[in-house]
């Protein structure tokens, strides 16, 4: 575990699907690999589907390296409090 991802909060508490956001968010391929053999591509997946606490540029890269459909990743149908302006 790289603990320069989990500075707020106690390494040996951190659960699994908080380890596979840091790394799809924060992680370098190296990362990314050790915790897709660690926790297994199905749950890698499942949180990046379901997770709201993703970037949105992180779930696309991933979804189109793993041939998913990103419109159906939960970060792609949150509602959003603001808007910011353009």
């Amino acid at each position: 575990m790289r603990d320069e991802l989990f500075w707020d909060r106690d390494a040996a508490n951190v659960s699994p699907e908080v380890e596979i956001e840091r790394a799809i968010n924060l992680g370098g391929f190296d990362f990314i690999q050790h915790v897709q053999d660690r926790h297994g591509m199905e749950r890698f997946t499942d949180v990046l589907m379901h997770s709201r606490n993703l970037s949105c540029k992180a779930v696309n890269y991933w979804c189109l390296v793993l041939g998913l459909d990103r419109d159906k990743a939960r970060v792609f149908n949150m509602e959003t409090v603001w808007s910011p302006f353009r």
